[in-house]
């Protein structure tokens, strides 16, 4: 019966061609961030040094009404001069990568592919890639700190307490102001995240009961904890807000920018609830066990398992993954 098994064994297995490889690609990306959320009545806001520094001049009063964006406290110290310098100096040495990077990307394009092969070309264009997330970061980090030498009303307000003093050193974090907003209604985001938004960060609120989305932007940090212990993100609306007291949903917004590696959807494999791709190691196919991201085009962005560069089979993957299913398939006596 040797040559039933071997002709079985032909007739279960698909012709699988050489296998296609290509280089995986790193990327950055911005993932998209959620959040529980609640409209609630009127909260007080208490305003933190953001960073450590020194308090050169406090520019109100208790009980003074102050407008949206006006200034409160002016910081400066060493140590906020000391990054500002840090900030910039890694912003200039980024613009300096990003023009090389794409010196070097518009060199491979023009050469391609008559003096550079596509694992070059691949090369070259995620370098780019990860240049410009590198500037766009090191870009918000300096505007960041630069905003943070003025600390101004986030919204229209009535100054409840001033709890620093011109020359005071403070901790970052350190309360400075409270105020009691002139809207009768904020947003309140519970989040469990040490790294939360950004100061000033816009998002949108997807209000549960279905009605149309609503454009706000984060104003102060609480000191107090959740039950649950998460942090509590007081937001406003950029506009009109539309929303009632008690009303729940949730929040989205962009977050910081990660590293990842794209392949194509093509090269995934999902084996017993386990998403894997194929390695080329030296001319042997092995299965690597990756954890699929967000999707980006065509391509899916490898979050966890596997390094830019490594050479995947992008074709044909599911095939010859199971090629050997013939050799472990038993027909029954």
């Amino acid at each position: 019966m040797r040559w039933h098994a071997l002709l079985l064994a032909a007739l279960v297995t698909p012709a699988v061609a050489a296998p296609v490889t290509l280089p995986a690609r790193a990327v950055h990306y911005r993932p998209e961030v959620h959040a529980w959320a609640r409209v609630e009545s009127l909260a007080p806001l208490v305003l933190r040094a953001a960073v450590a520094a020194q308090v050169a001049t406090v520019r109100v009063v208790p009980g003074q009404m102050v407008a949206a964006g006006q200034p409160l406290v002016t910081l400066a110290g060493p140590q906020l001069d000391a990054g500002l310098a840090t900030a910039r100096a890694r912003w200039q040495a980024t613009q300096s990568e990003l023009a090389a990077a794409r010196s070097t990307d518009v060199s491979a394009q023009r050469t391609f592919p008559v003096a550079t092969d596509r694992k070059t070309l691949d090369a070259a264009e995620s370098a780019l890639a990860a240049a410009q997330a590198e500037q766009t970061t090191a870009q918000a980090a300096l505007t960041s700190l630069k905003a943070q030498q003025i600390l101004r009303s986030p919204t229209a307000a009535r100054v409840e307490s001033v709890d620093v003093a011109p020359g005071a050193s403070l901790p970052s974090d350190t309360p400075m102001l409270t105020l009691l907003p002139e809207r009768s209604q904020w947003l309140r985001v519970e989040w469990f995240d040490a790294q939360g938004p950004a100061p000033n960060t816009t998002a949108r609120f997807v209000p549960g009961s279905g009605g149309p989305p609503i454009e706000v932007r984060l104003v102060a940090d609480l000191p107090a904890r959740a039950p649950n212990g998460a942090r509590v993100l007081n937001f406003a609306p950029v506009g009109e807000g539309g929303w009632q007291a008690g009303e729940t949903g949730e929040l989205v917004w962009q977050g910081s920018p990660q590293s990842a590696v794209a392949v194509p959807a093509e090269a995934l494999i999902l084996d017993a609830g386990h998403w894997y791709v194929l390695v080329d190691a030296g001319g042997k196919l092995i299965a690597q066990a990756v954890t699929p991201g967000p999707t980006s085009g065509s391509d899916v962005l490898i979050t966890h398992g596997l390094k830019p560069g490594v050479p995947i089979v992008v074709r044909q993957a599911y095939l010859l993954f199971h090629r050997d299913f013939a050799a472990r398939y038993a027909p029954a006596d």
